[in-house]
């Protein structure tokens, strides 16, 4: 059997699973899907998987704009890593391909530790390693469903918290995501190392005099921020003090590697 995991990873958390089911599947290294050519071939393949990070109930939209210009393929899945709410991201995939003529034949959810560190730090030490554990033995299950091409989906969520509660609040802020690094900022102690130019998946912070500049095309990644090696990136100042998040089995240039960084 021919199978391929594309992923895209904001602080490591799609990329470790993407890894965990690379293996799983007996297949080569999981591909960067914002990588030059990444599609190449895939109708050849038995099944394509395309791992990303939840955010405001959907995908990165980066990961949104690639799927609209995904070339045909076979058995294809998507697996949402998330912090505890998928929401309504298979629907919304599905509205994602429909132009191309692809079928999403299953959606996965994986629990992972949140890296949306303005809504609290992620689980530490005894909590975090149970999770991560969790995570992986749902990706050895579902391992064995791509390879036997079942039509399988994890629930979404309840209908209230999809569509009222935080739901018609994703609906409304996801349009303006690019425009939320306003709420960036640096401290004076920045060391100009440059690691966030390097881990930005879209290149939307550059430094400019020594100092990280945010360009109004954000995927809310939180990259720059939990991975910024003196914790000196801010955002709306509710971030200070709290202890950044990075998938432990990653590493920063893992994450800039997505890029041929």
């Amino acid at each position: 059997m021919n199978h391929k995991v594309f992923y895209f990873t904001g602080t490591g958390n799609s990329l470790w699973a993407a890894r965990l089911l690379s293996r799983e599947l007996g297949s080569a290294e999981p591909v960067p899907i914002i990588s030059p050519g990444a599609f190449d071939g895939i109708n050849e393949l038995d099944s394509v998987g395309i791992v990303f990070p939840v955010y405001m109930h959907r995908m990165p939209h980066i990961v949104a704009e690639t799927l609209r210009r995904l070339p045909k393929a076979g058995y294809l899945y998507a697996v949402a890593v998330n912090g505890g709410d998928p929401g309504k991201v298979f629907r919304f995939f599905r509205k994602q391909i429909r132009p191309t003529g692809n079928i999403l034949n299953a959606g996965f959810s994986i629990l992972t530790p949140g890296n949306y560190l303005p809504m609290g730090e992620a689980i530490q030490g005894e909590a975090l390693d149970d999770q991560l554990q969790r995570g992986a033995e749902k990706v050895s299950r579902l391992a064995g469903i791509v390879k036997r091409a079942e039509a399988y989906f994890d629930e979404e969520g309840s209908w209230f918290r999809r569509n009222i509660s935080p739901g018609l609040f994703y609906s409304l802020g996801y349009r303006y995501i690019a425009k939320l690094d306003s709420s960036f900022s640096v401290d004076d102690s920045c060391t100009s190392c440059g690691t966030c130019q390097q881990v930005c998946p879209v290149n939307n912070v550059r430094l400019t005099d020594g100092k990280p500049v945010w360009h109004q095309n954000c995927q809310l990644c939180m990259a720059c921020l939990n991975l910024c090696p003196e914790g000196v990136i801010q955002f709306a100042d509710k971030t200070r003090g709290l202890r950044r998040y990075r998938n432990p089995f990653v590493v920063a240039a893992d994450i800039a590697a997505q890029k041929g960084v």
